[in-house]
């Protein structure tokens, strides 16, 4: 064989894992555009949410100036429901309930849909594909899907704006790629310039009662180490990033609280003492995407929750043991 053809053949062969490793670094590039975008454009817009049979409509306001980030989100559909955020703090409406709720501004990601800055960290379990072209509200857009590696992690599929990378459409995927939930503009603009009066509530809290959230004890670097408590069993890729307690009076016996991440899906492992003598507080629950699962061990409530597959909750919190 000779030296030439050896090479024609070394070539072929290597293309296709160049044209994917190309594909996927692209698909790589419009998410983190997306995610700039998101924090740092001007934008009204409407959307509709679609889960369990149902479609809810939104309106949001999105300004970034000189005093930094400000976003306005209310309802359109359904109860009368408004959320204001800036850089200190994050206030819910409730009109259904005639209650204002406030708590500290915490960092965030790109509005509707999480997603972190840094994405080198979600390849161990996702991969990045750009599939082609659509539209949405009128708007050229780029489908990228993020597609799990594994069945314990939902997968998406993203519509994001050719000129202003904003995400424009959302479709989460269950592990056989069938869509659970949709979030998809209807229409949107970007001004030069958000008058401050559009991120002012309609809603009047006059009569409301004002809940301010109490704030969560601080994480200590070995607050995991030193839990009565550990989790034997996560799905690869998935790492501790939080650890808390929750105690809303002295005499509270408290909640202890783990969050878990792959950085783009979290799960949350809640830990709390029974009042009963004997429960029988077990099984999976769900709501659209949401997935929980409840257990007593030793006489304490273990429940987890998230925007995971079923079998991910189950197996997180068939492993909790007391140390």
């Amino acid at each position: 064989m000779t030296r030439a053809l050896v090479s024609l053949i070394a070539a072929l062969l290597s293309a296709p894992a160049c044209a994917g490793a190309l594909a996927e670094s692209n698909a790589r590039d419009w998410l983190e555009r997306m995610s700039m975008a998101a924090r740092s454009l001007n934008y009204s817009g409407t959307f509709v949410y679609q889960h369990q049979g149902r479609l809810e409509a939104m309106h949001v306001v999105h300004a970034m100036d000189a005093e930094g980030e400000r976003e306005r989100l209310f309802s359109l559909t359904g109860p009368r429901r408004e959320v204001l955020r800036d850089n200190q703090e994050v206030t819910c409406i409730l009109g259904d309930r005639q209650a204002v709720m406030v708590n500290k501004s915490l960092p965030r990601t790109a509005f509707p849909v999480s997603f972190p800055r840094e994405l080198m960290q979600l390849e161990q379990s996702y991969s990045f594909e750009v599939l082609g072209e659509d539209r949405v509200a009128g708007l050229a857009c780029r489908l990228v899907e993020v597609k799990p590696r594994d069945a314990f992690r939902y997968g998406r599929r993203l519509c994001v704006h050719e000129d202003s990378h904003l995400l424009l459409s959302l479709e989460l995927t269950d592990p056989r790629g069938e869509v659970i939930e949709q979030v998809m503009f209807t229409s949107i603009e970007f001004p030069d310039r958000i008058d401050p009066d559009v991120l002012l509530p309609d809603l009047s809290d006059a009569g409301f009662t004002l809940r301010h959230q109490p704030e969560q004890q601080p994480a200590r670097s070995d607050g995991a180490v030193n839990s009565r408590w550990k989790v034997l069993r996560v799905p690869a890729g998935f790492m501790l990033t939080d650890h808390s307690w929750h105690q809303l009076s002295a005499q509270d016996s408290g909640v202890e609280h783990w969050v878990y991440s792959d950085g783009l899906a979290s799960v949350s492992v809640y830990i709390e003492k029974s009042q009963q003598a004997q429960d029988n507080y077990s099984g999976v629950t769900h709501r659209g995407a949401l997935n929980a699962y409840g257990t007593m061990v030793s006489g304490h409530y273990v429940t987890v929750v998230g925007e995971v597959p079923r079998q991910t909750v189950e197996l997180i919190g068939a492993s909790v043991r007391q140390r």
